[in-house]
């Protein structure tokens, strides 16, 4: 697939999340309980393979640019601009309505999901018990 100038917008946005959980860890005993749960790979791309995928290890939890051969989850988007535009938006119900939009698709284990969105709701309010 080509690949569009404004996939390259989700880049950064992946590169950031993997700051902000680093950074909400030294606030959230919950958040660093979850980096020690079970280690997979979560893969975020367009259509056209620009992205990434961050790897939860040993505790660490990383990002790298690129796909991989099987991650646990994969979340791909039709372009990098609704991936930004979705996973930055407020409404928490932007998720729902972009799947059934077909914005994008899912496979792999929901769970892995499941955690991400839990972390990414730590990141915004570390003193949240969930």
């Amino acid at each position: 697939m080509r690949m569009n100038l404004s996939d390259l917008k989700l880049l950064p946005l992946l590169a950031a999340t993997r700051w902000k959980i680093r950074r909400a860890t030294k606030h959230s005993m919950r958040l660093r309980a979850l980096l020690r749960a079970e280690e997979f790979t979560f893969e975020v791309t367009a259509r056209s393979g620009v992205g990434g995928h961050f790897v939860l290890h040993k505790g660490q939890f990383d990002f790298h640019l690129g796909k991989i051969k099987s991650p646990d989850f994969a979340q791909t988007w039709r372009s990098g601009d609704d991936a930004v535009r979705t996973l930055t938006s407020r409404d928490e119900t932007a998720m729902l309505r972009a799947y059934e939009e077909g914005l994008y698709t899912m496979q792999g284990r929901f769970t892995v999901a499941l955690w991400f969105n839990e972390v990414m709701k730590l990141t915004r309010n570390p003193d949240a018990v969930l």
